[in-house]
């Protein structure tokens, strides 16, 4: 999702600063707008058009774990993404895992940080850390996790066309669709394309060429 609106909330201005230079050539976010906390962000931003949250975990009032809640609220259509400099993956709960669509540690390098933007932004999930947080490998995640237009890429992967081509036909840029290639080979627990058109095929999520 191109020209996206951001909102971050972080109780550090300094994060918040450093986030902005991180993300200020990036081709997925046209705007961001911040907040110090999940209440001043409701109050200032509430009824605003955003697409994706950016949530520290620990902030005073309600930290960002209680904040989902609340956001969700407020920011029916955002997807939530929780960052924390202390915390891990382990000690978000499971009913507000279903909640959000990300994970990230502040630590995390700029190139992981705007792919797990665009990576949720597209309807994708980036939890970052979490084949040590003991939650299941991606190969036993339900296909159904698949978007509508990751199915699509996938159709298109099976007709053996590179990215560029993809992106061609289905008028996205190429970041885009790589984007959408490595969320299927999360989801299918696979690590090549070729892999993911064989694992979709015994899935039935396509039809084995003739």
């Amino acid at each position: 999702m191109p020209n996206a609106r951001l909102l971050l909330i972080d109780d550090h201005t300094l994060f918040r600063t450093g986030l902005r230079l991180v993300l200020a050539d990036s081709p997925s976010v046209a705007h961001i707008i911040e907040a110090g906390s999940v209440m001043q962000a409701v109050q200032d931003h509430g009824g605003a058009s955003v697409d994706i949250v950016l949530l520290d975990i620990q902030m005073p009032g309600l930290n960002g774990i209680e904040g989902v809640k609340v956001l969700r609220r407020h920011f029916p259509a955002a997807r939530i993404v929780i960052v924390s400099g202390t915390s891990g993956l382990e000690v978000i709960p499971p009913e507000v895992r279903r909640e959000i669509a990300g994970f990230l540690p502040k630590s995390a390098e700029a190139r992981e940080i705007e792919d797990a933007i665009a990576c949720c932004l597209t309807g994708g999930t980036h939890f970052s850390g979490e084949s040590d947080a003991g939650v299941p490998p991606p190969s036993q995640y339900a296909a159904s996790t698949l978007t509508p237009r990751q199915l699509e890429v996938l159709h298109q992967l099976t007709l053996g066309r590179s990215n560029k081509v993809i992106a061609y036909h289905m008028g996205l840029s190429e970041n885009t669709v790589r984007v959408h290639v490595a969320a299927i080979l999360d989801h299918l627990g696979v690590v090549s394309r070729l892999e993911a058109i064989l694992e979709a095929q015994r899935r039935g999520l396509v039809q084995a060429a003739r």
